[in-house]
């Protein structure tokens, strides 16, 4: 059993995103064509949810060293080829709202460019990983 449903982050995310007045585009780089995608399947668990949540996830990790212990299973029938199937930590309110930040950061005037994800990932993964580096330092350093 989930932690948090997802079923419920697919309908509440598949709702945000048909609220926007962008449109939501993965870049297929092998074409090199903007690929329009709808809200539902962008929000749905084997569509564009997966990037989505880990992203988030990794927001949410930079600020609280915690993840959202997500199930990712591989799926050929996905639209990228992975299936989110269960969220095990976390609550409904901090998925949805880190969720929401990295869709954000990679919103564009025109576009919810969804490649952009990854970027948001590493970089929230970055600064975390230096974060971590240099606190034992910082530590090892302080005085009485």
């Amino acid at each position: 059993m989930s932690a948090v449903d997802v079923e419920i982050v697919s309908r509440t995310m598949a709702a945000l995103l048909a609220r926007e007045t962008r449109s939501i585009v993965y870049r297929d780089h092998a074409t090199g064509k903007d690929l329009a995608v709808t809200p539902v399947s962008a929000a749905h668990p084997a569509g564009l949810l997966p990037a989505l949540v880990v992203a988030g996830e990794a927001i949410w990790r930079e600020l609280t060293h915690k993840g959202f212990a997500l199930d990712i299973v591989r799926d050929r029938s996905a639209l990228l080829g992975y299936r989110l199937q269960s969220i095990g930590a976390g609550s409904f309110t901090a998925v949805m709202l880190a969720t929401m930040e990295a869709t954000a950061q990679v919103a564009r005037p025109g576009a919810i460019v969804v490649n952009d994800l990854n970027a948001v990932w590493a970089a929230a993964t970055e600064r975390l990983e230096r974060n971590a580096r240099a606190t034992p330092r910082a530590a090892a350093g302080a005085g009485p």
